[in-house]
């Protein structure tokens, strides 16, 4: 939880919580290779819908993944 002392509270109450998808970084050169951590003043997200983000750890994943690759591209014809 990011904040225990909102146990009680329903989810669709907070704040909405995002996390990194994986999706793309870009990087100078020197910066990808420097010492400094790769997020800093400049950085800034891209807010991907949460149909276009999957996390696959699991074979359970992986075939959510899958109908959902299926469904977007049903929608897309």
């Amino acid at each position: 939880m990011f904040h225990p002392e909102y146990f009680q509270t329903r989810s669709q109450d907070l704040e909405a919580a995002y996390h990194d998808a994986g999706q793309f970084y870009w990087y100078t050169y020197e910066r990808f290779f420097s010492d400094d951590h790769p997020w800093g003043e400049t950085t800034c997200a891209y807010i991907l819908p949460s149909y276009r983000a999957q996390d696959i750890d699991t074979q359970e994943d992986w075939i959510r993944a899958e109908l959902m690759f299926k469904a977007l591209q049903d929608v897309q014809r």
